[in-house]
């Protein structure tokens, strides 16, 4: 081997080192990655999709009536727990595998009680105006955040490429309003797969209304207490569903954006490493497992 090809095979190993610890992040979904919805109970959804990952019912039936939204429904299968049926369009493909979906629920409930643990950067009463939390320095925050209802405005969380942010909101976050450019938006380089909006309290849960989907939602929503739910009507949410219950209606959307892997190109001879997805969430952190309720 030449003085050259050990040079590009040490510089390749550093990259590589230097942009895996870059990219740790703040908790392992394990199971529950991947996911367009995973949720415990029967759900209604009328006039709605769900793009981007597999659906899965731990203890209930699938129920996704017609409506111009569900007619742009993807391929995908519908995971469900033995002696439940799939009530969707004929594009969904049903799979029964109850260990599947236990141990994806476990690891939900693992990663929201585990977020919710977390020492807050920030605490915030109710926000009810819009606003922006930014940050400068690329880190992992956690906002503790009482609740969230706004009417045709934003909260923008913003903070360097490589960040992570996580919301735990002990109250309800209600959007509603028909104009564009609504909702818990990103700035700064973030991107859904950052950002973890996590329910705490016991009756919490996430509303949304307005026509075309203006309210948006960007991150993974985990809403897996007994008593929480996501109501989209309707509701756009960039990034995984995971949730006790969920209802939506009027063209409500889901979508797990594609995850490009990071990825190391080194120079003339065209060689990539790409690593990184959904799944490979985090290095330094693992919740321990707690038993399915």
């Amino acid at each position: 081997m030449n003085i050259w090809s050990k040079l590009t095979l040490l510089s390749a190993s550093a990259l590589v080192a230097s942009s895996l610890t870059a990219h740790a992040t703040i908790v392992d979904l394990g199971a529950a990655a991947g996911w367009s919805v995973l949720t415990y109970n029967s759900n209604n959804t009328s006039d709605s999709a769900f793009q981007g990952g597999p659906i899965g019912v731990v203890n209930g039936n699938w129920t996704q009536s017609g409506g111009a939204q569900t007619n742009t429904q993807r391929p995908t299968t519908v995971y469900l727990s033995p002696g439940f049926h799939n009530k969707g369009p004929a594009v969904l493909t049903t799979v029964y595998d109850a260990a599947k979906l236990n141990a994806a629920w476990n690891a939900a409930v693992n990663a929201s009680n585990f977020l919710a643990s977390l020492q807050p950067t920030q605490t915030f009463g109710a926000i009810n105006t819009g606003m922006t939390i930014s940050e400068s320095t690329k880190g992992d925050y956690v906002f503790n955040i009482s609740s969230i209802s706004l009417n045709q405005s934003a909260l923008v969380l913003s903070a360097p490429a490589g960040s992570q942010i996580v919301l735990n909101i002990s109250g309800n976050i209600t959007l509603n309003g028909g104009s564009q450019g609504n909702g818990i938006l990103l700035a700064g380089g973030l991107t859904s797969s950052d950002v973890f909006i996590n329910l705490t309290g016991a009756n919490s849960n996430i509303t949304t209304s307005g026509g075309g989907n203006a309210q948006q939602i960007f991150g993974t929503v985990l809403a897996v207490g007994i008593n929480q739910s996501v109501n989209l009507h309707p509701g756009q949410i960039n990034g995984e569903i995971i949730a006790r219950t969920l209802t939506t209606s009027s063209g409500a959307l889901g979508v797990v954006p594609e995850v490009t892997p990071d990825s190391v190109v080194f120079g003339f001879i065209g060689i990539v490493v790409a690593f990184g997805s959904r799944r490979t969430l985090m290095a330094r952190f693992r919740p321990a497992k707690v038993p399915l309720s």
